[in-house]
């Protein structure tokens, strides 16, 4: 299908112009309004902007709303449009904690967005390899117009792509059986979201230059523990080729046990005669926020091993899943971010780690009480966390795919040094590399020399190439071995850039793949 690009001329003439969409082109005078760029999808058309060297479509539905009847399903089918959609603006967040009133964003939030390198008006673009990005924050906030994945279309010719998909209760509360199987995957809405998305990919990314067959799904904290559940999600198959997970793997994957606790939690929270099908979606967030929120909440939300969506233990079922290149790490002080002044977990707190990590929080306490033995208590205790947060759970992933024939490439972020700890989430701003000043929206094409918005400019463009070429190539370059359990060899960005041994390689056997249980 073909790109038609048009902008409309000054008000003192008449009609439209086809304008040259080709990668590396700038219009050398900025329009009033951006020029506007018109795709079919098997849906309908749709009506984005070119800006920069992409065509960007921002707010494209992947699924009917899911309001009303269609709370806490799965994610239906659209019906079809024929006049042109705009797709110029974000669609809106899913409902969560935030804003004004304390609540932000809409039930109808399943919207994603899409950055293209721009192609000539008169041809069809090139097939270009794909990223997909999954948000992160704890299943209960973000969004897919917060991420500066843009920058892999800006500078590197691929094809980026970011969505929505519901959060907290609205995503991720099973409901009891009572309710009839129409409610039977409530648990894993959030998880069906990604899917459904996924399927809007395989089935129109050609539209906008963009090559099913290589598709790479990527996600950071929560969005990478996401990806980690698609990768135990049989209805998930096929629909992607290469993983990236970023500080998060498939430790948020909750028995029915513990996301029954949640679910009673909430109605304990919530007036007697409340009806989860039809109270406002306000009053839902407000209740969950009084357990799941700060610290406490790092965990309490998460796909669900419902035997349906998710039939098996994640690393069951990884040992017999087809295999697919995999890259994936943690940052050397990822707990940094979380245990600052007024955090429940800011100091060595026993009772804390209870909520961090329910039934599992002994466990964590024990590790600490080893590791205070051997350093000063606070860095064992960012240690520990690290350690039990994100750290085990990766590792382990990463020794069960590598034992079962998956190709995998473990990464360790340090940071430039300094006074820039290379705490969580802190990774991004290197992994995008994007220009100082920009944003996804108002993406910007600079040069390689232009400022970036990472501390250390080097070190930013040296991730960014090898994220950019394991989404092309499926491997991330000749510099940096692929993992093996025997000598756990990891590509350690930062003042040098190197591979090791990781030094820092913590398993603790009996501790459970899932973090948090109830």
């Amino acid at each position: 299908m073909r790109c038609f690009a048009r902008f409309l001329l000054p008000r003192l003439l008449t009609g439209f112009l086809l304008l040259g969409c080709g990668p590396g082109q700038l219009p050398t005078v900025r329009a009033q309004a951006a020029p506007a760029v018109l795709v079919r999808t098997k849906q309908g058309p749709v009506q984005g902007t070119r800006e920069a060297n992409l065509c960007v479509f921002r707010g494209i539905p992947y699924a009917q709303a899911p309001v009303g009847a269609l709370r806490f399903r799965p994610p239906q089918p659209l019906p079809r449009w024929k006049s042109p959609r705009a797709a110029s603006t974000f669609g809106p967040r899913a409902t969560q904690a935030g804003g004004p009133t304390g609540v932000q964003g809409q039930e109808d939030c399943l919207y994603l967005n899409v950055w293209a390198p721009a192609w000539p008006a008169t041809h069809k673009p090139p097939l270009r390899p794909v990223v997909v990005w999954v948000h992160g924050g704890a299943f209960t906030g973000g969004s897919g117009a917060e991420n500066d994945t843009w920058t892999f279309a800006a500078q590197d010719s691929i094809v980026a792509v970011s969505l929505n998909y519901r959060l907290g209760s609205l995503g991720f509360l099973q409901l009891p059986a009572g309710l009839g199987p129409r409610y039977a995957q409530s648990g894993n809405c959030g998880l069906l979201d990604a899917v459904a998305a996924l399927h809007w990919v395989q089935r129109n990314i050609r539209a906008f230059g963009g090559d099913p067959r290589r598709v790479t799904v990527m996600g950071e904290s929560a969005g990478a523990k996401l990806v980690g559940a698609l990768l135990a999600t049989p209805a998930a198959k096929g629909l992607f080729q290469r993983v990236i997970l970023e500080s998060g793997a498939v430790q948020a994957i909750r028995d029915t046990a513990t996301a029954g606790a949640v679910s009673r939690q909430l109605r304990r929270a919530l007036p007697p005669a409340t009806d989860l099908l039809t109270a406002p979606a306000e009053e839902l967030v407000r209740a969950q926020q009084t357990f799941a929120s700060g610290a406490g909440g790092l965990q309490v939300f998460g796909p669900v091993l419902d035997g349906r969506t998710i039939p098996q233990p994640p690393l069951r079922y990884l040992r017999r899943a087809r295999p697919r290149p995999v890259l994936l790490g943690t940052n050397r002080d990822e707990a940094g971010l979380f245990t600052g002044p007024g955090s429940a977990i800011a100091e060595p707190n026993e009772a804390a780690l209870q909520l961090v990590f329910g039934q599992n929080g002994p466990q964590v306490w024990q590790a600490y009480q080893r590791a205070r033995q051997q350093q000063p208590d606070l860095e064992a205790w960012n240690r520990t966390l690290t350690d039990y947060l994100y750290r085990l759970a990766t590792y382990r992933l990463a020794d069960s795919l590598a034992a079962a024939g998956t190709p995998v490439w473990l990464y360790r972020f340090d940071g430039p040094g300094g006074a820039q700890r290379p705490v969580h989430a802190q990774e991004l701003a290197y992994v995008w590399n994007a220009p100082a000043g920009s944003s996804a929206a108002a993406p910007v094409a600079a040069p390689a020399s232009a400022p970036r918005q990472a501390a250390d400019a080097g070190l930013a463009a040296a991730m960014h190439a090898h994220w950019a070429r394991f989404i092309k190539t499926g491997q991330p370059g000749s510099d940096w071995p692929a993992y093996h359990p025997a000598t756990r060899q990891a590509l350690i960005f930062g003042p040098t850039t190197a591979p090791a041994s990781v030094a820092d390689f913590y398993q603790d056997a009996a501790f459970p793949t899932q973090a948090y249980r109830r």
